[in-house]
């Protein structure tokens, strides 16, 4: 039974920060590959919670702001509104910084789908690829394929025992 737990707690800790979890799976003394195996079921289901939930928290904050609108002053809501009508007002050309930022969209979500299990968390990741990227057809599977392969070098390194980690 206190096997069972040691997964239990790999597992949790995989839900929690990711990157982690190989060096906590090995300081239990755990072999490479059940650790792997717990690691990387861990890191699938918390992004997959995440990413299924934040499209429900995406949704219900469009009914809280009309909510808002009758909870909060008019006095309020006027002061804002001019702020933002100042701001239309000021909207700088589309420069060559922007036409740059809109070419590398796509590779923005090969970005966040690649750095998320390392150095975002993954329910952070989860909603930045729901909330920016639902529509693509290649955000969660490949943000799937990137827990497996980047829990495989971290499991890798550490149990090789590579001094620069």
């Amino acid at each position: 039974m206190p096997e069972l737990f040691k997964l239990f707690s790999i597992f949790l800790m995989a839900m929690v920060k990711y990157f982690y979890s190989p060096f906590y799976a090995f300081a239990t003394g755990e072999n490479f590959w059940l650790s792997y195996v717990v690691i990387v079921s861990g890191g699938i289901t918390s992004f997959s919670f995440f990413y299924y939930i934040s499209t429900f928290v995406n949704i219900s904050t469009k009914f809280v702001k009309p909510f808002l609108t009758y909870v909060i002053s008019e006095k309020y809501l006027e002061k804002v509104r001019r702020k933002r009508s100042l701001k239309k007002s000021r909207r700088r050309k589309f420069t060559k910084r922007n036409r740059m930022i809109m070419k590398f969209k796509n590779s923005g979500m090969f970005l966040v789908i690649f750095l998320t299990p390392v150095l975002l968390s993954l329910p952070v990741g989860a909603y930045i690829l729901n909330k920016y990227f639902k529509n693509n057809k290649l955000a969660f599977p490949g943000a799937v394929v990137a827990i497996v392969v980047e829990g495989f070098i971290l499991c890798l390194l550490v149990w090789r025992d590579i001094p620069f980690i």
